[in-house]
């Protein structure tokens, strides 16, 4: 399997990962979308509040074990088994911690049911510290079916019980319920359906922490930068608030959240193998850069066109005030996404101090454009806030990656903005429709989706091939075509 042809790896992949996240995230939808109408959105504001606790502590110790295997081309068995003894330590520490700042979380949040929740969270966290790294090494291997059968396995398991518990207890318990059963049935399946079998080693513990130490700050400062608006808003907003903030990003941010990431899951792989061939890494990383944009920004742009009715369609018409959220954290996940296999690129190449720099400089940039839009806006003020660090971020990132990669600056432009033009006019178009036909909305809606749809696959093939065919999705749909045709 590795020496398959790296296009048809990466595609292959792509689909798998894509598979896995939608089908997940398909399952995840329904239950909010029933779990919405059962609990408030205080509840999520409890859950919420507890999983922000999570994040900052684990955030500060990951030390991106995983991803050092994976970036190896033959590790040996010292080597894995260490990945996951890093693992485990690192898991059985956000747990203790977790239960150490319990009491102080539930100071800052104001809410004390938060303290309960948290500790359950921390038994969880441990337990899922255990998962068999073999899962690890099937993603090296690019067996990413493996992926698909685990994650969906658990993810249903914890659907079916969330919804149960929900008709049953009818409040935040039942979200809590849900999440542990998600969390262990994952754990008994890793070893079901993996044969490895991980062992306690810790001999190559600091040669990992060596290549990892600076995904570890990378990875504190993109939770910051990601969460640090939640943060703020958990603390200025009571729970009821923050529920709907919470909710609202989360509904915003799920097409491209989980598209794109699941899209580039076998990038880095696939770049391992080419790693030797600085030309042909960047060349795949260009297409890829194409490829991704076409697809997710349309996706990013229309939620964000149909933001009010999408609200309360899929949450019902209590959660009308999330429509403003669901709209600007679309157009947020999409900016986010834009440099993402800019990035994988840094990481293959070593530079994960500059793509560490990269994050903190934005998180700054949040942080002062948050000071003055806050006080203005209130908790709108966060997320446009987001949305200008974004920017910023990304403006980095291709600056980054012309000094340090080579990567021609005209190209990468070009990749992005023909996308990102036909989106903007797309988002307009389907904007204008539905602010001018509100008595209709239930028979315009699915008409403007498929205008949008229409109008902008025809931009992207009138715009590529006025710009002389240009490899990226086109040209790869159009290859592939061509070959099953023949």
């Amino acid at each position: 399997m590795k020496n398959e042809n790296p296009k048809s790896t990466l595609i292959r992949g792509a689909f798998w990962s894509v598979g896995t996240r939608w089908a997940i995230k398909l399952a995840g939808f329904v239950n909010t979308v029933i779990m919405a109408r059962l609990i408030l959105p205080s509840d999520y504001g409890v859950v919420a509040m507890a999983a922000l606790l999570v994040g900052l502590i684990q955030a500060f110790t990951d030390v991106g074990a995983e991803t050092a295997i994976v970036r190896m081309k033959s590790p040996s068995k010292d080597y894995i088994d260490s990945a996951w003894t890093l693992r485990l330590i690192q898991s059985i520490g956000v747990g203790l911690l977790m239960v150490g700042v319990s009491p102080l979380a539930a100071l800052y949040f104001n809410e004390p049911r938060v303290e309960a929740v948290i500790w359950v969270m921390a038994v969880l966290i441990i337990i899922h510290g255990t998962t068999n790294i073999g899962l690890t090494l099937a993603h090296k291997d690019f067996n990413f079916s493996l992926f698909f059968q685990v994650n969906v396995a658990s993810k249903i398991t914890s659907v079916l019980i969330t919804l149960t518990a929900g008709y049953i207890l009818g409040d935040y318990r039942a979200l809590v319920i849900g999440m542990g059963s998600g969390y262990i049935t994952a754990v008994v399946l890793s070893y079901v359906m993996h044969p490895y079998r991980p062992s306690w080693n810790t001999k190559k513990i600091r040669e990992i922490w060596n290549i990892t130490k600076w995904l570890m700050i990378t990875s504190i400062g993109t939770f910051l930068l990601r969460r640090s608006d939640e943060i703020l808003a958990a603390r200025i907003a009571g729970t009821a608030e923050y529920g709907t903030y919470h909710v609202g990003a989360d509904l915003g941010k799920l097409p491209v959240s989980e598209l794109g990431p699941a899209m580039m899951r076998a990038f880095l792989p696939v770049l391992s193998s080419l790693q030797d061939d600085t030309r042909r890494v960047n060349a795949a990383v260009l297409k890829t850069l194409s490829a991704v944009n076409v697809l997710t920004m349309p996706i990013g742009f229309g939620v964000a066109a149909i933001a009010l009715p999408l609200t309360i369609l899929v949450l019902g018409e209590k959660w009308t005030d999330a429509a403003s959220f669901v709209a600007i954290f679309a157009i947020i996940s999409t900016v986010q996404f834009i440099s993402s296999p800019l990035m994988t690129l840094l990481v293959l190449n070593g530079y994960t101090k500059i793509q560490s720099t990269a994050i903190w400089i934005e998180f700054l940039f949040f942080a002062i454009a948050a000071y003055f839009l806050l006080s203005i806006f209130d908790l709108i003020g966060l997320a446009i806030a987001r949305l200008l660090a974004s920017c910023f971020n990304t403006g980095l990132i291709l600056y980054f990656s012309k000094k340090y990669c080579c990567m021609n600056i005209g190209d990468m432009m070009l990749s992005i903005f023909r996308p990102m033009l036909g989106a903007i006019i797309m988002c307009s178009g389907v904007y204008y429709l539905i602010q001018n036909f509100k008595n209709s909305i239930d028979i315009l809606l699915p008409v403007a989706i498929i205008f949008g749809a229409l109008f902008y696959t025809f931009w992207c093939l009138i715009t590529w091939l006025i710009i002389g065919k240009p490899e990226g999705l086109e040209s790869t749909v159009l290859d592939n075509y061509k070959l099953k045709f023949r």
